[in-house]
């Protein structure tokens, strides 16, 4: 290939042509020198050799999923409650502390004592507590799925072809070059 061709392509081919041809470096070498040693290779037989090479392939494995849902079961608590009852206690004053009651009127007037109720009213109000049951959503627990990556070794082995250049020059023996 003549120069006026040569300067034509593009670093990216030349640098192809130079690794093609068997130019050492050929990607760090500046254009110039690389369109030198391509015009100085002549006339040269190029040896190649195959290589493994190895690369993976993504297969799905299985699937996961979460899936929420509502189950019912029995509960039981325990809730203490209170409730009031009443207790009569009577008590009886002593022979010694017993006084005479100097009020007239202490048995109030006669319209309050002579009515069908009687005479006056002491009212006490019982109270007592019932269980009230009642729900409330709280969050227990959060669940997510996350993959671990796993990377293993693995030998792979398999047949590469190579050639060889056989030299016959006058005078020598031939010679088989790697």
């Amino acid at each position: 290939m003549n120069s006026t061709e040569l300067q034509a392509l593009t670093d990216d081919e030349l640098r192809a042509r130079g690794t093609t041809a068997g130019i050492l470096n050929s990607e760090g070498m500046r254009r110039e020198e690389l369109i030198a040693a391509l015009q100085e290779t002549g006339e040269a037989m190029t040896r190649s050799e195959e290589r493994l090479v190895a690369s993976t392939e993504v297969y799905e494995t299985g699937r996961a999923r979460l899936r929420k849902y509502v189950v019912t079961e029995e509960v039981q608590i325990t809730v203490q409650v209170r409730r009031e009852e009443l207790r009569l206690e009577q008590e009886e004053i002593p022979v010694g502390g017993r006084q005479l009651v100097e009020d007239p009127d202490v048995f109030g007037p006669s319209e309050t004592f002579g009515g069908p109720d009687g005479g006056t009213i002491f009212e006490v109000t019982l109270h007592e507590e019932r269980p009230v049951v009642t729900t409330e959503i709280v969050p227990v627990q959060r669940v997510r799925l996350t993959k671990l990556v796993h990377t293993d070794d693995h030998v792979i082995s398999g047949q590469v072809r190579k050639e060889r250049i056989e030299a016959d020059l006058p005078g020598q023996p031939r010679t088989t070059l790697d």
